[in-house]
């Protein structure tokens, strides 16, 4: 069905569990060469076994995605034993549920650092690669929160915001080059990030998951492979002419 993606080759950020997991072992199955990054190394490293145990092509690497030398050791990597990098998936990401008077220093540093930063240096990582491999397709994890806001997570919005921005500058310079840079932006994603951000909501007086839920159209939580059913679609060619666009997965919440 996606036969244009076999042997291309994949870096993936946060690709250790929860939608880069998924990602990693979708793409993996449709014959594309999976380069698997995290900073969770023992869970990336058992990612990437289980997919080469399945006799597709997988490689972990470490990568903090605030650290360029990391990202520029993982695309020489990834050229190196592939031959390109035609496909980059900027999943890698933290949640805070602070509001703008309670959010520390330290804690808007690390969620722009990560969420924001970590996908520009991705990006700029990546992109030369690209243009050796004659053009390439960039996903960049956004969220619903970066569209519409939501009460009392102040770094976590601007991140995700920062993150729909950024994509669409990238797609209208790099569209000259075959490269497409398009993001996603989802709602809740039943993922072990999620569980955490369960905890931590506790403390945001703001925001009522409960509530949020019952206000989609969709009132569920979304599963990892729907993303990723997405993602798929926005790497292949079947999306040949699409780019600079924030595709929501909300359960319809934008839309009202």
């Amino acid at each position: 069905m996606f036969e244009d993606l076999a042997n291309k080759t994949a870096l993936i950020s946060g690709g250790a569990r929860g939608q880069g997991a998924s990602h990693a072992r979708e793409l993996a199955a449709l014959g594309v060469n999976v380069v698997i990054t995290d900073i969770r190394d023992e869970l990336g490293a058992a990612v990437a076994e289980e997919i080469v145990s399945a006799g597709q092509k997988a490689t972990y690497l470490h990568l903090d995605v605030r650290s360029s030398a990391d990202w520029a050791s993982a695309v020489e990597a990834a050229e190196k034993q592939y031959g390109s990098v035609d496909i980059l998936v900027n999943n890698a990401g933290v949640v805070q549920c602070a509001p703008v008077d309670l959010l520390s220093d330290e804690d808007w540093d690390e969620v722009i650092g990560i969420n924001l930063a970590g996908v520009f240096r991705g990006m700029r990582a990546v992109i030369p690669a690209m243009r050796r491999a004659g053009g390439g397709a960039i996903v960049n994890i956004s969220s619903v929160f970066g569209v519409k806001g939501t009460w009392g997570y102040a770094g976590y919005v601007a991140s995700k915001a920062g993150v729909a921005g950024i994509t669409k500058s990238a797609a209208l310079t790099y569209a000259a080059d075959n490269i497409r840079v398009n993001a996603i932006a989802p709602s809740s994603v039943d993922t072990p990030m999620l569980d955490e951000e369960k905890v931590i909501m506790a403390e945001n007086p703001y925001f009522d998951f409960d509530e949020w839920m019952a206000s989609q159209p969709i009132p569920r939580i979304a599963q990892p492979q729907e993303v990723t059913d997405l993602l798929v679609y926005l790497v292949s060619d079947r999306s040949r002419y699409c780019t600079g666009g924030i595709y929501p997965i909300d359960g319809g919440i934008l839309a009202g």
